[in-house]
This record gives C-alpha cells, structure tokens and sequence, in this order.
C-alpha cells in the first residue's frame, strides 16, 4: 500500500509540473507580463478555462459533475432541472469571461479588429485551453509510466523565450553540451510535444501566436533527449545525463533573453538582472569590476531580500545573482571553468606542449563577449558620444509614449467631464424644483411644496452621485508610464558610463 501511495504521488507531481508549464505558458500568451495584483485574477481566469468540460458534463449529467467538482452527492429530491440551467450558465459565463479579459487586456495582435470579435474570441480561447489541459491530464501519467519503467528520468525547466530564437538557443545548448561530452543530434520531436502547440493554434488562434509554435526544436541520442520550447525545456533521458546537462541548462540560460519565473516580482528582478549581465559582455575588460554595475546587483539582491516569492523562483533569482557577480569579477560560468581546470590538469598529466591558445573556447552563440571593431576602438569622447545619441533616440521614443498616453488621459477627462456635466445638469434642476417647491409652498402651504422639496432632494443626490464618479475618473498620476520609463532610462545611461 505504501509503494502504491508513492507511486500516485509521483505521478501525480509530474502531472502538476506538467500542467503547470501549459498554465504559466498559457498566461503569458494571452496577456503579457502582468502586474502582481493581476496575477492572481489571469491565473483564475485560466483556470476556470482549463475546468471548462466539466461545465460542459454538467449540462449533459448535473449531479455527477457535481459530485466530480465538490465531492457531494445530490440526493434525488433535488430537480435535475435547476440544476442543469445552474451549470449552462456557468458554461456560457466562462468563455465570456474568458473573452472579456482577451478583449480589456489586448492580446498578442498586432491587426486591429472589432472589439465584439475580441468579446467572442473567449469561446475558441477557452476550447483550446480546455483542450491541451486534457491531453497533458491524460498523456502526462501514461509517460511517467513508461518514463519510470525505462529507468529515465524527466526534468522540466522554465524557460520562456520567443519561438523567434528557440533555434538559435537549441544551437547553443547543443554545442555546450558538446564540448562537454554530450553529442545530440536533430530529430523530429514526438507527437506527444507537438501537439499541445497544435491545439492552441488551430483552435485558440491569434492569441497563441506570439509563443506557440507547430515546429519542435528537438535533439537526441541513445541516452539524452533535448527538447526546446517556447515555454520550458525539457530533458529526459538517464539520471546522470539528465543532471548533467540540467546545471549546464541553468549556466547557458543565464545571460540569454529567457524568462525561468512567472511570478511579476521574481520577473522584473530577472530582467534588471540580465540587463546588468548583458551591459558587462558589451565591453568586460572596461566593466570589469565596475562600482556601478557591483552596486546594482546588491540593489537587486537587497530586493530579492525584501520579495517574499515561491521558493522554486526565489532560486533562480538568486542563482542568477551570484552568476552576474562572477561575471563582474571576471569569472567563467563554474563548469566551464571546471572543465578547463579538468582539461589543464589532464593535459600537465600526458605532459604534453600546449600552444597558448589551447584554452581558447569557441564562443557560445549569441554570447560573445567582444564587441565590434569599431566600437572597441572608440575613444572614451566617442564613448560617451554614443551613448549620448542612443540616449537622444530613446529620448525620441518617449516623447512618443508622452503623446500616446496624452490620449489616454485625454479621454479619461473627457469621461471626467461628461459625469460633471451630468452633476451640473441636476444641480440646475433641483435648483428649479426648489424654486417650484418654494413658489407653491406661498400658494398652498400644505401637499404641494412638501413633494416639490422631496424629489427636489431626490435629483440632488442623483447628481452628487454622478459627480463623485465623474472625480473618480480623473487622472491621478499624469504620465505614469512615461515617468517610469524616463527613470529606467536614465538608470541605463548610468550602467553604460560604469
């Protein structure tokens, strides 16, 4: 009983690490990066997504999908009936939910489109989601079986990227593992990886398309199976191939633009992070333990101190710090630098001469650390030169946004005034109702003045009520954004000149 208990845990783990990438992969296809206080609301909205058959088997069987969701059963006294019309309306809320959220936030899309199209969208949305949960709730358990029967081990990484450079990224790590030993091949990807993408294109449609992708970066051999995707990447193959290649996952992934936290906090750390990292490899003999870049990479660790995130994420987050840290101080990535410790060593044992640069690494793809020619041959007057003209650019590219978001707040005061205006209109009709009142309490003092004076009172809250509304809606912050990223700006001019 004890060994069956173990074994439902597992799987049942593995199911949940599963479901969990399609979720968080989910969430950032169809709404971006999101703010912690909307974390929690997306992440619902998906939910009630993925639990979308179950709506659907209680208006065909109500009382057993009762019985699936809360474990109750419906005595027979209660009509089948009510219950039925309970679960169509939740059935018909969902997907307009669904689309309504799609619609507010704005999708991936970058052709406008009607906003009752948005509003609709939530229904083919929403069969997608439902539709690549229940092929991961089946598929998942049936692998791990097979998985654990074959004596392999599976390991998922978070890992978030664009599909534009899944192949550029599967280069990388093939040629790292490569040098370490571990030689892939390309192959086509299993069905069981392809098809969830498949589902979410064919059925979810343009919301899907920034991240999902039909084509698989996939390579193997006998003993290691490597697979990119544009959510996660995932290893499966024997235990000591699977740990070695997992560290040398976290070590490439490091400085790359690819995102391993979903939670918002742990995110915007991550990019503060890589931006620091990716400014030290534009000249690292110049930024080579830099004040500046040292002291924003305590900045971001004091933060992390401060953050109260998921344990899986928080070590990311602090695994990436000390990486950045041994970059500033000039260090390689550990196990590469264990390896040429390992080579050196071997190479002192066969005592054999070595030309100089026999320790000289190809460099990893997308990572070089040399600049171009004519950037490293700039004089610190050309230097800060071109650092003013970038600025000057990124100065063009906010006054843009200022414009843009002087609309935005435009038609929020216009919303401000319209409600005013309806304030001011029942302040001049209570106004006339009380002169009314006034004039007909001197010709019957009794009924007539008295009623005047009770919808006069009336109209007159009517209108506070409007115009308390239409205050709500001014702009409380001017330019929010802008102000936001001006400071970001100005922060990497401060990394550039470190």
């Amino acid at each position: 009983m004890a060994i069956l208990q173990a074994l439902i845990s597992y799987l049942g783990k593995s199911a949940g690490k599963a479901l969990n990438a399609i979720f968080g992969w989910a969430v950032l296809a169809l709404f971006g990066t999101t703010s912690p206080k909307e974390q929690t609301m997306l992440s619902a909205v998906v939910a009630a997504a993925a639990a979308w058959p179950i709506l659907l088997l209680g208006v065909i069987v109500p009382k057993i999908a009762l019985l699936i969701v809360a474990f109750v059963p419906m005595g027979k006294s209660v009509p089948s009936f009510w219950l039925r019309l309970i679960w169509i309306a939740l059935a018909v809320l969902v997907p307009i939910v669904v689309g309504s959220v799609v619609a507010k936030r704005g999708s991936q899309d970058t052709m406008p489109e009607p906003g009752w199209k948005k509003f609709l969208r939530g229904f083919p949305v929403t069969l997608a989601l439902a539709c690549a949960f229940l092929l991961m709730l089946v598929v998942a358990p049936i692998l791990r079986i097979a998985t654990v029967l074959r004596r392999r081990e599976v390991v998922r990484i978070p890992a978030v990227m664009d599909k534009g450079i899944t192949a550029v990224t599967m280069a990388a790590l093939a040629d790292t593992l490569e040098r370490h030993g571990i030689a892939l091949q390309a192959a086509k990807a299993p069905w069981y990886q392809t098809a969830p993408a498949k589902i979410l294109l064919k059925i979810g449609g343009r919301p899907f398309a920034a991240m999902a992708s039909e084509h698989i970066e996939y390579r193997r051999n006998p003993q290691l199976e490597l697979t990119v995707l544009p959510n996660e990447t995932v290893l499966r193959g024997v235990p000591v191939m699977v740990g070695q290649a997992r560290a040398l996952c976290a070590e490439e992934y490091g400085p790359r633009p690819v995102i391993q936290t979903f939670d918002a906090g742990a995110r915007d750390l991550e990019w503060h992070a890589k931006r620091v990292w990716s400014i030290y490899l534009e000249q690292p003999n110049a930024h080579h333990r830099s004040e500046v870049l040292e002291h924003r990479v305590t900045e971001l660790s004091a933060q992390l101190s401060r953050l109260n995130l998921p344990w899986d994420e928080w070590q990311i987050i602090y695994r990436l710090l000390l990486q950045v840290d041994r970059a500033l101080h000039g260090d390689k990535p550990l196990l590469e630098h264990a390896q040429r410790v390992e080579e050196r060593d071997m190479a002192d044992e066969k005592a054999l001469p070595a030309p100089r640069n026999v320790e000289k690494l190809p460099a990893r793809q997308g990572l070089q650390t040399a600049l171009p020619a004519s950037v490293e041959a700039m004089s610190n007057r050309e230097l800060i030169g071109h650092v003013i003209q970038n600025a000057t650019q990124l100065a063009k590219k906010e006054i843009e946004l200022a414009k843009s978001e002087l609309r935005a707040d435009l038609k929020k005061e216009v919303a401000m005034v319209k409600g005013l205006g309806v304030a001011g209109l029942c302040a001049i009709w209570a106004v006339s109702l009380m002169l009314v009142a006034c004039a007909l309490a001197l010709g019957n003092v009794i009924p007539e003045w008295a009623a005047a004076l009770i919808v006069a009172g009336v109209v007159l809250a009517v209108g506070t009520v409007a115009g308390l509304v239409g205050w709500g809606k001014r702009v409380k912050k001017p330019l929010e954004a802008t102000r936001r990223s001006l400071k970001e700006d100005a922060l990497w001019a401060k990394e550039r000149l470190a």
